[in-house]
């Protein structure tokens, strides 16, 4: 599977963001930053996280400490929903 790189300051540009944003958010481990002939990219799949980021910190002014928080507890919810898809899918198969 190939994977789409796209150039941060491409994204910076686009999305009007700092590019030291997307630095913090790498320092606190949210993201990856890859690194090719000197140039930062970004992965594609990372998008959709980088949009929430950069709404919590520029819109709701929430500091990389609570993003790193609040993208924990999403993750952790998202984990709950898979788990009890799973269960809802083994009872419906214990009724047959």
């Amino acid at each position: 599977m190939e994977t789409t790189l796209i150039k941060v300051i491409d994204f910076c540009q686009s999305r009007k963001v700092e590019t030291t944003f997307l630095q913090t958010m790498e320092e606190y481990g949210l993201i990856h930053i890859v690194i090719q002939q000197e140039e930062q990219f970004i992965d594609e799949d990372e998008l959709k996280k980088l949009e929430r980021f950069s709404n919590l910190y520029y819109d709701l002014e929430v500091n990389p400490q609570g993003i790193q928080v609040a993208n924990h507890l999403l993750d952790k919810v998202e984990q709950l929903q898979n788990e009890i898809l799973q269960l809802k899918n083994k009872l419906k198969a214990l009724d047959y």
